[in-house]
Parts: C-alpha cells; sequence; structure tokens
C-alpha cells in the first residue's frame, strides 16, 4: 500500500457509518451555526469594531467548540468547501461528498432558524451576506475566494497530514476561521461557508442580487487550496522537514540523518517526520473510513494496522 497516497477507500464504509457521519454532519453544523450566528448577533449592536471583533470570536469559538466534538465521527467539515477540498485532494468519496453537502445544507438551516425561534431578534438575524462599505462584486468575490482557500487549507494541513498535534486541529481550524471573519466581516459579512450564506438568506427570505459570490468564491477558493495541497504532497514536503515532530534532540537527529542518506542512522518507512511511538500516519481524512496506518519506532520498524 502506498502510505503516500490520501486517498481514502472509503467506498468500503457501510452504509450504516456513512448515516452516522451524514448525521453528525448535520447535528455538527446546526451546532455550530446555532452558537455563531447567534454570538454574532447578540454582539452587533455595539461599536463597529467591537462588533466584528465580537462576531468574528462567536464563529471562530463555535466552529472551534463542535469541530473538536464531531472531529472523530465525521471530520468536521461543517462547510461544502471543505468537503469539496477534500473530495478533490482525495479524502472523501463522490458519494460521501453528495451526502455531506445535503446534511451541511439541511444542519446549516436548522441552526439558524433556531436562532430565530429561540431569540427576540428581528429579520436581521442570521448575518445576511452582503457587500458593504462601497465593496464591488469582483473584490467581494476574491475576498471569499482568498480567504475560503486559506480555510481549506489550514485544515488540510492539521487534519489530513497526521502529525503529533492532528488530536487538536479544532483549534487551529477554529483560529482560522476566527481570523478570516476578522478580515472580511467589514467588507462581505464573511460567509467563507455556501452553507451558512444560503441558511440566512432562506431563514431570512432575503436574497441578495450577489448572492452568488458566496457560492463560487468559496468554492473556487475550496478548489485552490486542494490544488496547493495536492501540490505541497508532489513536492513530498515532510521528506524535507525531516524530524520536525521529534520530541528530543536524539530524535531529531537521527531523523535528520535518514534524511541526508546516512546509513547509521535509522530508516523510517514512509513519512520521515513522524517518528515516534505511536505517531501515525496514513491514507485516511477521518475516523469513520478504514484507515491503513502506519506505526513508527525509533528502531525503524513499522506495523501496518487497520482500523475500523
Amino acid at each position: 500500500m502506498d502510505t503516500h497516497s490520501p486517498r481514502v477507500k472509503d467506498t468500503k464504509s457501510s452504509a450504516k457509518g456513512w448515516a452516522i457521519q451524514a448525521f453528525a454532519e448535520f447535528v455538527g453544523t446546526a451546532m455550530f451555526l446555532y452558537l455563531a450566528v447567534g454570538g454574532a448577533d447578540a454582539v452587533s449592536r455595539g461599536v463597529d469594531g467591537l462588533n466584528i471583533l465580537g462576531q468574528s470570536f462567536a464563529f471562530g469559538v463555535g466552529l472551534m467548540v463542535t469541530a473538536w466534538a464531531f472531529f472523530r465521527i465525521s471530520g468536521s467539515h461543517f462547510n461544502p468547501a471543505i468537503s469539496l477540498s477534500s473530495l478533490i485532494t482525495g479524502h472523501i468519496s463522490v458519494p460521501k461528498f453528495v451526502l455531506y453537502f445535503i446534511a451541511q445544507i439541511l444542519g446549516a438551516m436548522l441552526g439558524v432558524a433556531l436562532v430565530r425561534g429561540t431569540t427576540p431578534s428581528t429579520e436581521s438575524v442570521g448575518q445576511i451576506n452582503t457587500l458593504m462599505n462601497g465593496q464591488s462584486i469582483a473584490r467581494g468575490f476574491f475576498l471569499e475566494f482568498f480567504l475560503t482557500a486559506t480555510l481549506c487549507f489550514v485544515y488540510h494541513m492539521v487534519v489530513h497530514e497526521k502529525n503529533r498535534s492532528t488530536f487538536m486541529a479544532a483549534l487551529p481550524y477554529g483560529f482560522a476561521l476566527f481570523s478570516c471573519h476578522l478580515f472580511a466581516t467589514r467588507y462581505t459579512d464573511a460567509a467563507i461557508n455556501p452553507a451558512r450564506a444560503f441558511a440566512t438568506s432562506v431563514v431570512a427570505r432575503n436574497f441578495t442580487r450577489e448572492h452568488w459570490i458566496y457560492w463560487f468564491g468559496p468554492l473556487t477558493g475550496a478548489i485552490f487550496a486542494a490544488a496547493l495541497h495536492i501540490l505541497f504532497r508532489f513536492m513530498d514536503y515532510d521528506h524535507h522537514s525531516a524530524g520536525i515532530d521529534a520530541e528530543n534532540q536524539a530524535q531529531y537527529q537521527r531523523a535528520q540523518g535518514a534524511y541526508n542518506g546516512d546509513p547509521n542512522a535509522s530508516t523510517y518507512a514512509g513519512h520521515s517526520n513522524h517518528i515516534d511511538n505511536g505517531v501515525t500516519h496514513g491514507n485516511f481524512a477521518n475516523h469513520g473510513d478504514n484507515v491503513n496506518q502506519v506505526y513508527h519506532t525509533p528502531a525503524g520498524t513499522s506495523n501496518t494496522t487497520t482500523v475500523r
């Protein structure tokens, strides 16, 4: 098995497993947007700069908390752009992408509807995305494009590139969204998620003429991020960062020796930067799929196991 390939053979997954993962995406997306949209709406009545900071914090923390909760079930996409990018990189299949897409749209509508139904907010609840402060459609499109590409690339690197910090992936994932919202809220109201933009417009029954950029901007940004991630994998970047996950200087030197061709250094199968006991890598996206994992030992041996 080629351990460098990220492609997941998730077509072997059971229908029950896919249903559980899709349900997790539905519930997780609803929970995330309930926390994020509700939090943003609650702080949207102060000074302008404080509004932006508060809304960004609501979305970032909302994603961080729910992503951490559902990461081991579905991968915590909660965003069609993340799912599309993962499809292109080969971490999910076309059927699963379709299933996730439907679950995310429905979950987003439920989350925003819950905000509307459980708070005394006006029709503005849900933070309908619209261009502001003289922002042109072209600039709005590219702002959504680049920020979504950033979010997707962060997701690939902290989730799909397995390393010692993968269990904490929800932290950079949430902080990345916080940063994106902090930048874009003043100009496009920061969608960066087609499900969020669509759900808020549906609940408010208000589609702006520029609504299309909140689909095409993020989705094309997702494609760009996938291409960038594939490029880094093609360049075998982790081979050139040998020892980056070492726990101590000795492990780092052994990894560097193997990288530089030292015959006396330990050799490691697969990715050279995963060198400590129990650290895994392999061609997998989330814990719901069949996984081929390689466990490295300092002696240079490896054991491959299948996790279901």
